[in-house]
């Protein structure tokens, strides 16, 4: 009988030790996502051949962010946000002006890719008043960034539009130069420096 007790005993530790490990893990995600932030994005055109065009229309799709997936492995995958603003004409946003595109509040956590979708892009160039096509050439980055519990994340993206008609068959195409990541109103990173 005696060994029976302590057997019910071991067996009543080892459980308990499993919920206290099960609880250490999930609690603090849990609990991490009632936290949430604030993310903005916002697109800028560099200055390469976007004095070409009269207009440069680009439709937005979708934005999507990778979280870090951390110990919760299983729940990798992108998280897709809904652009604020779809069209956005990209000769209008040069140099220190850019266009919000998103600006939400989202979970709290870290994040480590970033791809945004252009459904379809207009553009008409300056000299001959003709539509051209612009290839989209944007495809998921690597950005580490993280979105703080009650603060704020900005990310501008810079595009750039480079004409590559010297290179046939290639022509114009819409590609991205870098970006600059500010958390909570500091800047963070510069892609490129300068």
């Amino acid at each position: 009988m005696a060994r029976l007790d302590e057997k019910v005993k071991t067996l009543f530790a080892v459980v308990s030790c499993i919920l206290l490990i099960a609880c250490l893990l999930f609690l603090p995600a849990y609990a991490a996502d009632n936290d949430q932030g604030v993310l903005e994005i916002q697109l800028k055109d560099h200055r390469e051949a976007i004095d070409d065009f009269a207009k440069l229309d680009i439709t937005v799709d979708k934005i999507l962010v990778s979280p870090k997936p951390g110990l919760m492995f299983w729940q990798t995958g992108w998280k897709k946000l809904t652009p604020s603003t779809a069209t956005i004409d990209l000769t209008q946003y040069v140099g220190k002006k850019s266009a919000r595109i998103f600006r939400g509040t989202i979970n709290t956590g870290s994040f480590d890719a970033f791809h945004i979708k252009i459904k379809s892009s207009e553009a008409v160039l300056k000299k001959t008043r003709r539509p051209v096509q612009v290839k989209n050439t944007l495809g998921p980055m690597k950005i580490v960034f993280q979105v703080p519990a009650k603060g704020e994340t900005l990310l501008v993206l810079d595009l750039v539009v480079t004409d590559f008609s010297d290179h046939p068959p290639r022509g114009y195409e819409l590609g991205i130069r870098g970006y600059e990541l500010y958390t909570n109103g500091q800047l963070v990173e510069k892609i490129p420096p300068g």
